[in-house]
């Protein structure tokens, strides 16, 4: 009914940059739409030189801005994730590809009221209006336990964030358009 499209996605397929241009490029030759989901950790120059002509959308997100608390929850450092982003809106803003940012919502993590906070001044900043807002999933907690996996994360991160805290969230947002 949508006309369909493929998203690249799971993991970072910008890992895989020789794999994912050349599909990106098969698939655009055939006509189909192509969006990639990203967590922003790659190099640029090879991204926009590679991939980035093959694409018809960008879904970043965007999780952590603080430095040392993006460490510690996701291991890596996010410098070269948000100087991607920025290079890539900008990009986008001088008629480039729409690059949404999204925002994993994991309590305790990333939902917190100073990093929403924090994420919101930055996508101002780089002149961001719309914004997707990514529900904590819990059912992975089941799935990790099943796999014989010992699920991180505390008790928080077993639940939905319940109507009021997402109402609390949005206001983060107010003046974007949340998709």
């Amino acid at each position: 009914n949508s006309g369909g499209g493929v998203t690249l996605s799971g993991g970072e397929p910008a890992l895989f940059m020789a794999f994912t241009a050349r599909l990106a490029a098969e698939l655009r030759k055939r006509g189909i739409t192509v969006l990639l989901e990203t967590c922003g950790l790659f190099n640029y120059d090879a991204f926009k030189e590679r991939i980035y002509p093959h694409l018809d959308m960008i879904f970043f997100d965007v999780k952590i801005i603080d430095p040392a608390a993006h460490r510690r929850h996701c291991g890596l450092p996010n410098e070269v994730i948000l100087e991607n982003f920025r290079r890539l809106h900008r990009a986008f803003r001088d008629g480039g590809i729409p690059v949404l940012p999204r925002i994993p919502l994991i309590p305790g993590r990333t939902a917190t009221d100073e990093n929403l906070a924090a994420i919101a001044g930055f996508l101002r900043e780089q002149g961001a209006r719309r914004v997707g807002l990514l529900q904590n999933n819990p059912l992975w907690f089941d799935k990790n336990e099943m796999l014989g996996r010992a699920p991180a994360g505390d008790a928080s991160m077993r639940r939905w964030i319940d109507r009021e805290r997402m109402c609390h969230i949005r206001s983060f947002f107010g003046d974007f358009e949340i998709v």
